[in-house]
């Protein structure tokens, strides 16, 4: 059989055995496809039926083509290499259509475009795969331009250039398009989810370090009360020891000047409580910013959505994360600038002048006046000094995220990598003022799609670029036999015809 015949025919069994392993694929169950039990059971898991499909698709792609009479002429190693060609397709097909349902897919229910297209896009990889690697050997191993030479040295060094053109210049133009067909969507069909969880892992740990950082910060809320607590003490112990003894006046019992010792300690005893009501009361963001498992819930809950099956909807999936993610940078955020304290402290010490109402001069001496004068100046100095230390006390610097650190997406990541971005200067130190902390806001999720994050994190998932490199253009490396040993595609027998 002549050498024309033999390439028709491994085609034919090429392409024949694709519809089957389609046929299979339809004629899965529904478990196998949605990953779920197949029975009640679980003694038949999907991934156990999946691997028993795709090996025995395998196994009927072997056999074919090793036991096919159509390639009866054909050596061994011509039969495996229509083989590992095919196989490749196949490999190629199914990752490819993953990746491309991640790249197109949404979640609105959009039957054509999330359902069809995908393997539809898997069909036409496999049969460009094929149709390159399969069709491209019996393009390399015959003779097109020097047909009507006779044999002889100078017809076999002719026909040996002809190959070197069509295997060096040919087939790499045709495989580069292979690369952006198959290759860079089996990438994200393999990494792509991986390459988002691990640029979202980034984001989860930044994001418990701010409530870490964050939550600290408003612990100091309990030691500013008992500061409180301990002044109003004091002040209280002031205007008990007037009652009791005239300490500060030198007149005892009761009076205009123990009246207003008392009125002004039960005023500052008020404003206490009305810190602890703010405290105890209901935080207005909806969680407890002084509940010590607070962080762990939400990190948990967002590590748990992160680790779930994304390639259902993978949409749906982005989408409920950053929800959930950006929620709860909300909520740190309103921690950070929850000041519902001090400015209470700043209007109580505004209206100090009007809540401290002195005796009439004439109903106290000098000394008592002078008496009332210091413990106001007292009280006035100690709401002050809490003041100012709330003030001092400010929460820690946002982190960047990991879109600030690595801002570059599609084409400008090809870019940072031809040119990497000059190292920023540091930035002047400014002091970070009230105005300064109030325009600081924890950053949202830094938001990725597949395709970017397998290429912003190449360095990471290189064995997934090596892998799919490997499967893409195996074929290819095994077309080289064909070029120094033109009869590798004959059995021993026909090697002479």
């Amino acid at each position: 059989m002549g050498r024309r015949d033999g390439g028709i025919t491994r085609r034919h069994n090429a392409l024949r055995v694709f519809p089957l392993t389609l046929g299979l694929y339809a004629a899965a169950p529904p478990a196998v496809a949605s990953g779920g039990p197949l029975n009640e059971g679980g003694i038949f898991s999907a991934a156990t039926l999946g691997a028993a499909a795709v090996l025995l698709v395998m196994g009927l792609v072997v056999a074919a083509i090793l036991t096919s009479g159509r390639l009866r002429t054909s050596s061994l190693f011509n039969r495996l290499f229509i083989v590992v060609a095919v196989a490749a397709g196949f490999f190629s097909a199914v990752s490819s259509a993953i990746g491309f349902s991640l790249i197109t897919s949404q979640e609105s229910d959009d039957f054509f475009r999330n359902s069809a297209l995908p393997p539809a896009f898997g069909v036409f990889v496999f049969f460009l795969a094929v149709a390159i690697w399969v069709g491209g050997a019996e393009f390399v191993r015959h003779r097109d331009w020097f047909r009507g030479i006779g044999g002889g040295f100078i017809a076999d060094m002719a026909f040996f250039v002809e190959r070197c053109l069509k295997l060096f210049i040919v087939i790499p133009f045709l495989a580069i398009i292979l690369f952006f067909v198959s290759t860079w969507t089996t990438v994200v069909g393999i990494g792509g989810v991986d390459a988002v969880r691990h640029t979202y892992e980034f984001e989860i740990d930044r994001l418990q370090a701010e409530c870490a950082g964050i939550t600290a910060y408003r612990q100091r809320d309990f030691l500013f009360l008992e500061d409180l607590r301990l002044s109003v003490n004091d002040i209280t112990r002031v205007a008990t020891s007037e009652r009791e003894g005239g300490a500060q006046s030198g007149a005892a019992g009761a009076g205009a000047v123990t009246d207003y010792f008392n009125g002004l300690a039960d005023w500052y005893r008020g404003l206490e409580e009305s810190v602890a009501a703010i405290i105890e009361a209901p935080d207005p963001s909806g969680a407890d910013p002084y509940d010590p498992e607070i962080c762990a819930a939400n990190v948990d809950a967002l590590k748990r959505h992160l680790s779930s099956n994304a390639f259902e909807n993978y949409d749906r999936w982005a989408r409920e994360f950053e929800t959930q993610f950006n929620d709860f940078v909300s909520v740190l955020n309103r921690w950070r600038h929850d000041r519902r304290i001090e400015r209470l402290l700043d209007q109580q010490l505004a209206n100090f002048a009007r809540a401290n109402p002195k005796p009439v001069a004439s109903r106290i001496t000098a000394a008592q006046s002078q008496a009332i004068d210091r413990y106001a100046e007292d009280v006035e100095s100690a709401l002050k000094t809490l003041i100012r230390k709330q003030k001092l006390a400010k929460p820690p610097i946002p982190l960047k995220s990991a879109a600030e650190l690595s801002p570059a997406r599609g084409l400008d990541i090809f870019r940072t990598w031809l040119k990497p971005p000059e190292e920023p200067e540091e930035p002047e130190k400014v002091s970070r003022t009230q105005s300064v902390v109030a325009n600081e806001f924890v950053p949202g999720l830094s938001t990725i799609t597949p395709r970017d994050a397998v290429l912003k994190n190449a360095n990471i998932f290189s064995d997934i670029w090596a892998l799919a490199l490997s499967w893409d253009y195996a074929p290819y490396i095994l077309m080289f036999a064909f070029l120094f040993f033109p009869s590798a595609e004959r059995s021993a027998r026909y090697k002479d015809e």
